[in-house]
């Protein structure tokens, strides 16, 4: 006779199946994530009312092609093409504010700014024209810069730290 006897049931020897374990909630990789998308939320809407300007400038730039009709060939060609370029300019700067929108909207400001003032100097009467629309435009895009550093700055933070 055998002194280790087999038990005559292999049923029992086998391995019971492990108890399903209460799973935990997935946990954010970083715990402070929460608390920093809350954060910039009242600051994101004057950078996307500065973001819509930049588009709406670089529209108005494209309205100015429907004027030069009185132009020769040569002069109509670089006015166009003066026109599109500060249009696509304009459009990709405010498409840039997703991504550096201090940057984009104080860059925008300096070249809207220079458009304004170069075409005072070249035709005063325009200094009156569309006065508030420049000041709408102005103080949407200063308004803008003044949230857009410290918008930047956290997504340059949050960015540094994933």
């Amino acid at each position: 006779m055998d002194p280790n006897p087999q038990p005559q049931n292999q049923a029992a020897d086998a391995p019971k199946p492990a108890e399903p374990q209460p799973t935990a909630a997935p946990q954010p990789e970083n715990l402070l994530d929460d608390v920093y998308d809350d954060s910039m939320e009242g600051y994101d809407k004057p950078v996307r009312k500065a973001r819509n300007i930049l588009y709406i400038i670089g529209a108005l730039q494209l309205v100015g092609l429907f004027t030069i009709r009185d132009l020769y060939d040569t002069e109509l060609y670089i006015t166009a093409g003066v026109y599109i370029f500060f249009a696509v300019l304009f459009a990709g700067l405010a498409f840039w504010t997703k991504w550096k929108p201090y940057t984009a909207i104080l860059t925008g400001l300096i070249i809207y700014g220079a458009l304004v003032l170069l075409s005072a100097i070249l035709e005063p009467e325009t200094i009156i024209k569309g006065i508030i629309l420049k000041i709408i435009a102005f103080s949407l895009l200063i308004s803008g810069l003044k949230n857009a550093k410290e918008v930047q700055n956290w997504m340059e933070l949050r960015k540094s730290r994933q």
